[in-house]
């Protein structure tokens, strides 16, 4: 499975649940009422990458995922955190239990109702409101819930760590390292603001401040509008002023293409689909309703999104470590069977500890597939790149 993980967070009733089951293809409990998710959901979604088999002239077999025409299916595994409401970070609701899921989450999507039909608490309303206001309510909510825990029991452990010779990255390490935050993130963030030297000066608009940045730098928030086939074009344009960065999606239609597909009633996925015979009148009007929105220039595919994530903003690479570099495969003879993410700036050696500890702590050398030239531990690993790691244990 891969290491990659994606939080999946709203208030309830934005459609979340509908995204989750479209995203990962897995059935989830989907109504149109606040709490439908009473514990949070974790499923597959999957990252395309062009798979090399075709260099090699042998279909290639893989351990995790799949590969169909030459397109490999990299597993994201998928957090969906239910229903967070005003107060959330302060135990209202169900927020504690269900923010504490995201906490090792290396971004998070952020899914709102662009149609603005949902009260703050995600009951249904009868007249619309501004959607942006829920995207600054949800988010204050993991900015505050981080904050919370960074301050707890603050003033004995900045005593405590004044006190010391350590850096002040090193000491914070020690108190947020559960988030999956590390030394040289913690550097990086600390270069984005002003914060007191010593950390026993530090206020808890300090610890906001601090939280704020964590969810800018190193675990991004990306904004998702769903339900905007429902969404009057104000609605779309004041969000896109808000924050041109946002994506505009609907999850219903996603799912229900996927069901059409299932059915035989239309020919592809793809926003240019055509409808069969397979579909009655009132189900063609609704699938070319589907494709015209789909056509908006604004709209975007959520696998498109997915891709976005992994690729551009957590600048993950796609390495295909082998044990031959003749045949691409491994002891067994499964050709290029692990598709593994790794952040870009990975090295061969750092390739080696993800595949096994003991070959990482035995590594002689590394070969490039391609080329087979040898490349040495500090060799950066670029995407789709084909390596054989050779090292003591083999």
């Amino acid at each position: 499975m891969s290491t990659v993980k994606i939080g999946l967070i709203g208030k309830p009733n934005v459609g979340k649940s509908t995204l989750f089951s479209a995203l990962t293809k897995a059935p989830v409990d989907i109504a149109n009422y606040p709490f439908t998710t009473l514990k949070p959901n974790v499923g597959v979604g999957w990252l395309t990458s062009r798979c090399p088999e075709s260099e090699i002239g042998k279909k290639c077999t893989p351990r995790e995922g799949n590969c169909v025409n030459g397109t490999r299916y990299i597993p994201v595994e998928i957090i969906d955190v239910p229903g967070l409401i005003p107060g959330a970070s302060e135990g209202k609701g169900m927020g504690n239990e269900f923010l504490d899921n995201i906490r090792d989450s290396e971004a998070i999507i952020h899914v709102f109702d662009a149609s603005g039909m949902t009260a703050p608490d995600g009951t249904a309303l009868q007249e619309s409101r501004d959607p942006v206001e829920d995207i600054e309510i949800i988010e204050g909510e993991i900015i505050a819930w981080m904050a919370d825990r960074l301050y707890r029991d603050w003033d004995k452990f900045s005593r405590k760590a004044d006190a010391s010779s350590d850096r002040i990255e090193r000491v914070l390490e020690t108190k947020i390292g559960t988030f999956g935050i590390r030394e040289n993130q913690i550097s990086l963030i600390l270069t984005r603001d002003s914060f007191p030297s010593k950390l026993s000066q530090w206020e808890k608009e300090h610890a906001t401040k601090f939280a704020s940045l964590v969810f800018r730098y190193i675990k991004p928030i990306i904004r998702v509008a769903n339900k905007c086939d429902a969404a009057p074009p104000e609605y779309i344009e004041n969000i896109r002023k808000f924050d041109s960065s946002i994506y505009f999606i609907s999850g219903e239609y996603e799912l229900t293409l996927e069901k059409a597909m299932k059915a035989g009633m239309i020919d592809s996925l793809e926003a240019d689909f055509k409808v069969s015979g397979k579909a009655n009148q009132a189900q063609s009007n609704a699938l070319e309703k589907i494709r015209g929105f789909l056509s908006e220039k604004y709209v975007t595919r959520m696998e498109n999104i997915l891709f976005h994530i992994v690729r551009d903003v957590l600048k993950y690479v796609v390495a295909y470590p082998v044990a031959d570099e003749s045949t691409w495969g491994d002891k067994k003879g499964n050709i290029l069977p692990d598709a593994l993410l790794m952040p870009y700036g990975t090295t061969a050696l750092e390739l080696a500890f993800k595949v096994h500890s003991d070959i990482g702590e035995g590594f002689i050398k590394a070969i490039d597939c391609r080329s087979r030239r040898t490349i040495g531990k500090d060799h950066v690993i670029e995407d789709s790149e084909v390596v054989r790691i050779v090292s003591r244990t083999k």
